[in-house]
């Protein structure tokens, strides 16, 4: 803490003052927070999990070790990793711009756009997924989606404003195409090749521009066209059906199923998230040369493996994370290969970690805290003047049908759940492989569900990640194992710290569902409107001084010595984690005051006995957001992330709290107890 700060002044200052002094950014971090430094304990644990060599593992927990040693096998990879991605790139007709004389017949960019789907979740062109039908979560139907980019959108549709980064950009395209002719013993010259990468470039500038933008896409309702396949493929033949560029949707999705139990035809009903896009995207196809086409789906296959391969392209990748993060050099094979493992092998993993390092204890007081806090927030429901009957009793119906996930799932219990739930992965020693076997089961396994009615009660995450989520498609709240530790939650510190920290993490998923799209599903996750136009109205309203009180928060970033650019946070993008940090607070509070009614009020203690329980609530959940970042992560949070910045989800929350106020005695119209003030429940 920075005690010289006055807490009714700099709230985030006076708590993380001293923390952020204490813990710079290192030369290979972009940022580091009390998040970050949870999950360094986290994969430490992991790590010892996946270095010994335990016969009596069970299969994929033996299978993630696997996975985890061949990752970290630099040599063997070295050795293998540049004929197989020569091997890759020469299947789909070679990546032009790496080679001579290129055969334009011999690229399918349908086959490679479908293959690169399924086999790495590579979506350069189109995102296809299985996931639940919105307005029936009972059921599963295919969603077609916008693609995914390399950099932010806002980067690539103002490219005046982004100058260096797209420099930097095309320079590592330019550079990886280098290294991999010189793989491919081919003498390109290197003014063809950057010529090349300027269109590789000026292509994804094309496709961002066909896109929606984030604030768009919070209209969930937009967002749900429910079509055929012949319906689609109506739509897309109506911008542009020439052969050798038609979207052929029945062909991607008989692609996509192979080797599933489901034929596909024209009478398939999908979901599609953005129906203008494909409509445009019809066009640029077919104005897009070929080769320009080929260069970027090569260039998006082969940057998947960016920290896979070997050290150069590695190389090529940090120096692209300098301009873009401000990661001065790259994080330790070990670590990238501890990520690759746990985000994919998550459930392996986690049972592991939970077996090893997780008490039954701190399970059982989380549900507590997590039953106190909803049952917290109905109170706060039924006494909402704002809200009418109808509309009150269908909050609280939402409220009670919440399904909670908390720490790990149940049938952990039972092994062969494991066994059946990995059943078919195959795990070798070769990495590249690895990685294709591991994405291909889990994309095949996601595909399965598609007739199966879904399971409300099935966890979506596994329980080895440090964080906490919201499923707005089952009405559903997470709070995995990971995170129910240090500094966010410990069973042996006074309860009013946990409630600051894990307690207003619970209150802000709680929240999620009640947000400015959460509030568009019902208690069983499905889009309705099951708001009365009269609340609609007023609930608008109180969302609005949200949106107006953050767009005034500005963060000013050094972007040279010599010039400040000052970035404002976009109080509409925001909005939906604004109101669940400020709402998911106050019922955090209000639920600790219950429980110190009910198990009397907790002592002060020792050597801080001048901060109040209550007091120390509020500083527990400022220091959760404690960090520090270069000034390049911290533009990127601006550009690409919901939630504001870590200071601001301190003192934009805690300036609206009447409660944070009364306990630190603040005067009115101080920094943090202005006078207007946003509140919703």
């Amino acid at each position: 803490m920075n005690l010289s700060v006055d807490p009714c002044v700099d709230f985030y200052e006076y708590a993380c003052g001293g923390w952020i002094k204490n813990n710079p950014v290192s030369s290979s971090q972009s940022h580091v927070n009390q998040f970050q430094l949870a999950e360094d304990k986290l994969y430490a644990n992991i790590k010892a999990i996946l270095e010994k060599d335990n016969p009596n593992d069970l299969l994929p927990v033996r299978a993630a070790s696997l996975f985890y040693k061949a990752c970290t096998n630099a040599d063997r990879i070295e050795v293998e990793s540049k004929s197989q991605l020569i091997k890759l790139l020469e299947s789909y007709g070679n990546w032009p711009m790496t080679i001579q004389n290129w055969n334009a017949k011999k690229f399918d960019w349908l086959q490679m756009s479908t293959d690169a789907i399924k086999r790495f979740s590579v979506m350069s062109l189109m995102y296809i997924y299985v996931g639940r039908d919105r307005l029936n979560s009972n059921q599963s139907v295919i969603l077609i989606d916008q693609p995914t980019l390399v950099l932010p959108r806002p980067m690539l549709t103002e490219p005046q404003t982004y100058k260096v980064h797209l420099e930097a950009y095309k320079q590592w395209i330019a550079a990886t195409a280098v290294t991999i002719s010189k793989y491919q013993n081919q003498n390109i010259s290197i003014s063809s090749i950057e010529k090349e990468a300027n269109d590789v470039l000026q292509f994804e500038i094309n496709i961002a521009k066909l896109t929606s933008s984030n604030i768009m896409r919070k209209n969930a309702f937009r967002m749900y066209n429910n079509m055929t396949l012949r319906n689609l493929q109506e739509w897309t033949d109506l911008a542009n059906s020439a052969i050798t560029c038609r979207i052929d949707w029945l062909a991607i999705m008989r692609n996509l199923f192979s080797g599933t139990p489901f034929a596909m035809d024209y009478n398939e009903r999908v979901v599609v998230k953005e129906l203008d896009f494909f409509f445009n995207f019809a066009n640029l196809l077919c104005n897009t040369p070929a080769r320009v086409l080929a260069n970027y789906m090569h260039w998006r296959l082969v940057r998947t493996f960016s920290q896979d391969s070997t050290d150069e392209i590695r190389i090529l990748a940090s120096q692209f994370d300098q301009v873009f993060s401000g990661i001065m050099q790259s994080e330790p094979r070990w670590k990238d290969c501890l990520a690759t493992v746990a985000n994919t092998l998550n459930f392996a993993v986690g049972y592991a970690y939970v077996k090893e390092y997780f008490d039954e204890e701190t399970k059982i007081v989380a549900k507590e805290m997590v039953d106190n806090i909803l049952e917290e927030f109905s109170h706060q429901l039924q006494n909402a003047k704002w809200m009418d009957e109808p509309t009150k009793l269908s909050a609280l119906l939402k409220v009670k049908n919440m399904v909670l996930f908390v720490g790990y799932p149940d049938w952990y219990k039972n092994s062969s759940a494991l066994y059946a739930f990995y059943d078919g992965l195959s795990v070798g020693p070769n990495h590249i492989e690895n990685i294709e076997q591991v994405r291909t089961f889990l994309y095949k396994q996601a595909l399965r569900k598609l007739r199966q009615k879904t399971d409300r009660h099935e966890w979506v995450a596994g329980p080895a990640i440090v964080n906490a989520f919201n499923d707005g498609n089952t009405n559903s709240i997470i709070l995995p194992a990971g995170i129910l530790q240090p500094p966010f939650f410990d069973t042996k510190r006074i309860m009013s710290m946990n409630y600051g920290s894990i307690g207003a993490v619970i209150g802000h998923e709680i929240l999620h569902s009640f947000d400015d799209t959460g509030r568009l599903t019902d208690k069983y996750g499905n889009l309705a409107q099951w708001w009365s136009e009269d609340v609609i109205v007023t609930y608008e309203n109180k969302t609005q001084c949200f949106i107006d009180q953050y767009s005034k928060f500005v963060v000013p970033i050094a972007a040279s010595f010599n010039q400040t650019t000052i970035y404002s946070v976009n109080g509409m993008f925001t909005q939906g984690e604004n109101i669940a940090d400020n709402s998911g607070l106050r019922q955090a509070f209000f639920a600790y005051k219950k429980h110190a009614r009910e198990n009397g009020e907790e002592k002060p203690i020792q050597r801080i006995e001048q901060f109040t329980p209550e007091q120390l609530f509020f500083i527990s959940y400022a220091m959760a957001w404690c960090e520090s970042n270069t000034k390049e992560s911290l533009m990127q949070e601006i550009l690409n992330d919901p939630h504001s910045p870590h200071k601001i989800r301190v003192t934009g929350t805690l300036s609206n709290s009447p409660e944070f106020a009364a306990t630190f005695k603040c005067s009115p119209n101080s920094p943090m107890n202005p006078q207007q003030k946003c509140i919703i429940w």
